[in-house]
């Protein structure tokens, strides 16, 4: 699914990440935890191309579903057509997610419609159902609500919502519980894990919380001086490293 290779970041000729690689299968949550300011968002920044002006990637590759994304200093064009659908993000901000002038069954009609020839119509019984599969009580309320009508919780699972109405295949999550209330983070992990198991989706997921990632993930990296040290599915190893 996603395969990063010998990745080395810099921002502003500091390096931030150095000769790191791993990899993501379909079905699976990958989490990467470490410190703040370790470089564990800059790794999610450089494989959907958003490093901005001063960072860079200085060496490595990063290919997901078999084709490039990144080789030889350069993001390929494979990378514009798959972000935003194939490839999707949540941040930890969920009401960032949205345009706030807009109900969210027509922020979904039209990530739909992106990619593939729907009516509204149907993205609209399209829609419904994936928001009943991440079991909201009322989706008809959803639908028909605006982004700042809805709890952070909601919204963060609605970010999920969005990704699986476009087709996602890898979903890159930047610290999805931290804006959550305890309540609302244990009921966004069990159905990240349901949506993991009945869509094969894949999931990078990166946060400081080691029982969010002890929670979530099949396998676990932590960064640490730049370099990623993989401790398998025992995160909570690190403690005693």
């Amino acid at each position: 699914m996603l395969e990063v290779k010998n990745l080395t970041i810099e921002y502003e000729n500091t390096t931030i990440v150095r000769d790191i690689s791993f990899t993501v299968e379909s079905g699976e949550i990958y989490s990467i935890i470490g410190k703040s300011g370790c470089g564990k968002s800059t790794i999610l920044n450089a494989i959907s191309g958003m490093l901005g002006k001063n960072g860079r990637i200085t060496g490595g590759t990063i290919s997901l579903l078999g084709n490039t994304i990144f080789e030889n200093g350069r993001y390929t064009p494979y990378l514009k057509k798959v972000l935003g659908k194939e490839l999707a993000t949540i941040s930890q901000h969920p009401d960032s997610s949205f345009d706030p002038l807009f109900t969210i069954g027509n922020q979904m009609t039209e990530v739909m419609r992106v990619s593939e020839r729907i009516s509204k119509k149907d993205a609209r019984t399209k829609g419904l159902n994936i928001l009943s599969r991440l079991h909201f009580s009322d989706p008809e309320r959803v639908w028909n609500s605006y982004p700042h009508e809805l709890s952070g919780g909601m919204c963060q699972r609605v970010a999920v919502a969005m990704a699986l109405s476009n087709k996602a295949t890898l979903l890159l999550a930047d610290e999805p519980t931290s804006a959550l209330d305890v309540t609302s983070q244990a009921e966004f992990i069990k159905q990240l894990q349901e949506i993991v198991q009945n869509d094969n989706l894949a999931v990078l997921l990166v946060t400081h919380n080691m029982a969010v990632a002890g929670a979530l993930a099949d396998r676990t990296g932590y960064i640490r001086n730049g370099k990623l040290e993989e401790v398998g599915g025992n995160v909570f190893a690190i403690t005693a490293s």
